[in-house]
């Protein structure tokens, strides 16, 4: 059984080159095509793509990346559609535990620490006794789940295109499976302007979020190292913005 894997990038030439080397060095790329969705890279992303013939190259035009993941999901070969980022690194295992889990269950989501093996801290956003927050840096779905629930929100102004789509996947009566075993790492932005900026927009977006659904709820989170009580911080200050934004009149 094989799986199609969309990784939208963007000037993602040295993610995407360790990315590839990870696929090899695990020896998946039988089981495996990697859609790469590319939205007008200007630096190698693309040249180091196609050396691989795995690798199925979509030219989305300057897109959102919701809008990228759409790209990558209609041009599909597999029933199996995997959802990842550029700057990630596959472990072993993972096509195996996708697919035993997808034996069960309609959508599998997995570990994704970064190489040191810390997680980055999530803001939990529980919706009928489910978390919605699991990001689509490491998360797999039947292709039988778009076709019921649709496609990603692709708008640029809706960053948190994969809480929305886990919520109306939630609301559509699926369970989200959490497998520790389809791990792979997720390497952080690796500095700390990049760092702080992903975190702002990260809580800026999901106000958006809550505007479309009021009924959304934020839990606490118990994990108080320095490192993600810093990053919290940060989305906690987007989160403001977008809230006094709304107040404004201004649309997301």
């Amino acid at each position: 059984m094989k799986i199609s894997v969309v990784v939208p990038t963007l000037n993602s030439e040295k993610d995407i080159t360790r990315l590839l080397r990870s696929i090899c060095n695990n020896d998946i790329a039988k089981d495996i095509e990697l859609v790469v969705v590319d939205a007008n890279s200007n630096d190698g992303t693309v040249s180091v793509a196609e050396m691989y013939d795995f690798t199925k190259i979509v030219h989305a035009g300057v897109c959102s990346k919701g809008k990228a993941r759409n790209e990558g999901i209609m041009n599909a070969s597999y029933d199996i559609i995997a959802n990842i980022d550029a700057d990630t690194e596959i472990l072993p295992n993972w096509t195996d535990e996708i697919i035993s889990s997808l034996q069960t269950f309609d959508i599998v989501a997995g570990h994704s620490p970064n190489p040191s093996g810390r997680d980055m801290p999530r803001v939990p956003i529980i919706v009928d006794g489910q978390d919605i927050t699991w990001p689509c840096c490491n998360i797999a779905h039947k292709r039988s789940v778009f076709d019921k629930v649709g496609l990603f929100h692709d708008s640029f102004t809706m960053s948190a295109e994969d809480c929305y789509f886990n919520f109306r996947c939630i609301k559509k009566g699926y369970t989200i499976f959490y497998n520790p075993k389809m791990k792979l790492y997720h390497h952080q932005r690796d500095t700390f302007f990049k760092f702080c900026k992903q975190s702002y927009w990260n809580g800026y977006y999901r106000k958006g979020l809550q505007e479309l659904h009021p009924e959304l709820s934020l839990s606490n989170v118990s994990n108080t190292q320095f490192r993600n009580l810093f990053r919290l911080g940060f989305g906690f200050l987007g989160y403001t913005t977008g809230k006094y934004r709304t107040k404004k009149g201004e649309k997301h």
